[in-house]
């Protein structure tokens, strides 16, 4: 790497989607720059270079953007979750705006009108849940703290502007007294990950232990103890995990408290428990589902097809206005507790499956079973080749999808776009204040829709 270290100035003209810079070198390489913000004049030392572009951090600001304020975290650049708080929010919106509207066009090869953004209620402390990762020190101990960006190296963060307080102050409670129970080994690894979550309606709090054991020494006690200290944890869960890759494993055991915690989002209230998926920001997710509703456009005779639906609170928020709704989700969990929501808020017109969104959309197809809408709002790798076949099976009038990945959803239409469909409403939401991640709503119908 010949150019490794070397320095020029550089104009940074907008921001790319992995959250850095975009500037030109001196030989008319593109470099992106670590920190910078679009209108920013600077000098940047080059810390990688690839064939076509350079990798470059900040050494001195020139003259500082309009849009440049001084970041108010100090464990920013060590951290690496957010990447957005030197520069103003409506210049992040602004960016992200930009990741969406390119996706689409660069990927789909889509020249659709990009809808403003919706932003998020709010910019700090909106996250019901946090991940923390567990390690050990050179002594033995135990500590918890952040992956830094790209890495499996944990960084102790004292703060974090992004989550609730307590989730903090459970975290290095639950360090210090695995330090001090002497019948407890730390430094065998048995802890992987601490993860809380948060109910905005009642404040309760789950507190999920992901060890690779299904025991450790005193756990009933240590979960007690925990819960005595912080009377707002509703339920203490030991989760096991010794497998690479997702945080939680899919065995868990009630150590402490009940099983799950009680939140509401547009009107439909959940029971989540410790494998359920549920927006980590609530008032920007209400935004966004409202949204979907309206690209929705539900009447009183339309057969709703809600896959990967979770618990259900899209399709459930949308359920009084149609005939049938039927969720489809693999996480037995999830459908369960979808079909606890539907009878505790008396909906009658409901039916939940559970299995991959493929094998329940041909298990509609062997019913003759001919939704009118689908509701789609798949994982960040997208919809697997087989659920976009079976939805084109099924044929639709509409389809929603909601997306957390830009480029995976701008993928899909395009599938989708190639076998009769045609993208009418495209509107990014912004879930994560910060940081580099945006959500899309989209709205894709038939040339001919049988409905209005």
């Amino acid at each position: 790497m010949e150019n490794t270290g070397i320095r020029f100035s550089t104009q940074i003209l907008r921001t790319a989607n992995n959250g850095k810079g975009v500037g030109t070198a001196p030989d008319g390489k593109t470099v992106f720059v670590s920190g910078a913000v679009p209108g920013d004049r600077l000098i940047a030392e080059v810390t990688a270079e690839r064939s076509r572009l350079y990798e470059a951090e900040i050494r001195e600001i020139l003259s500082p953007s309009p849009f440049r304020i001084p970041s108010d975290c100090p464990d920013q650049e060590s951290c690496g979750g957010c990447c957005f708080r030197q520069m103003t929010y409506d210049c992040e919106l602004a960016a992200k705006q930009e990741f969406v509207r390119d996706a689409f066009r660069r990927i789909g090869g889509f020249d659709v009108t990009c809808e403003p953004i919706l932003s998020s209620p709010l910019k700090n402390a909106y996250r019901n849940k946090a991940e923390f990762a567990v390690g050990t020190d050179a002594d033995g101990k135990l500590f918890a703290g952040f992956y830094s960006e790209k890495t499996h190296r944990i960084v102790p963060v004292p703060d974090c502007l992004l989550i609730p307080d307590e989730f903090l102050k459970i975290t290095n409670y639950f360090v210090k007294i695995i330090n001090i129970n002497k019948k407890i080994k730390a430094d065998k690894g048995i802890f992987r990950h601490l993860v809380l979550r948060r109910s905005g309606l009642t404040g309760e709090i789950m507190l999920i232990i992901v060890s690779t054991e299904d025991h450790f020494p005193e756990d009933a006690e240590t979960a007690d103890r925990i819960r005595e200290a912080f009377p707002q944890i509703a339920s203490v869960i030991l989760n096991t995990n010794r497998a690479k890759g997702p945080v939680l494993g899919l065995k868990t055991r009630i150590l402490s408290g009940a099983g799950f915690i009680r939140d509401r989002i547009c009107g439909v209230s959940v029971e989540i428990g410790p494998l359920s998926f549920f927006q980590v920001n609530t008032p920007a997710a209400e935004k966004l589902y409202q949204t979907a509703a309206e690209f929705a456009g539900i009447c009183p005779e339309d057969t709703v097809l809600d896959l990967y639906c979770g618990m259900g609170t899209i399709g459930l928020s949308m359920a009084a206005g149609c005939r049938q709704l039927i969720g489809g989700e693999i996480i037995p969990e999830a459908v369960e507790s979808a079909r606890r929501n539907a009878a505790a808020m008396g909906i009658k017109n409901t039916r939940f499956l559970c299995g991959d969104a493929a094998e329940i959309a041909q298990t509609l197809i062997r019913e003759s079973v001919h939704p009118d809408l689908i509701i789609l709002d798949p994982p960040r790798r997208g919809c697997s080749p087989e659920t976009l076949q079976a939805v084109q099976t099924l044929d639709p009038d509409r389809i929603v999808m909601v997306s957390c990945d830009p480029a995976t959803a701008a993928r899909d239409c395009r599938i989708l776009c190639d076998n009769g469909y045609t993208l009418i409403r495209l509107r990014p939401a912004d879930f994560f204040p910060r940081t580099k991640h945006v959500e899309t709503c989209v709205l894709l119908t038939h040339p001919f829709m049988s409905k209005s």
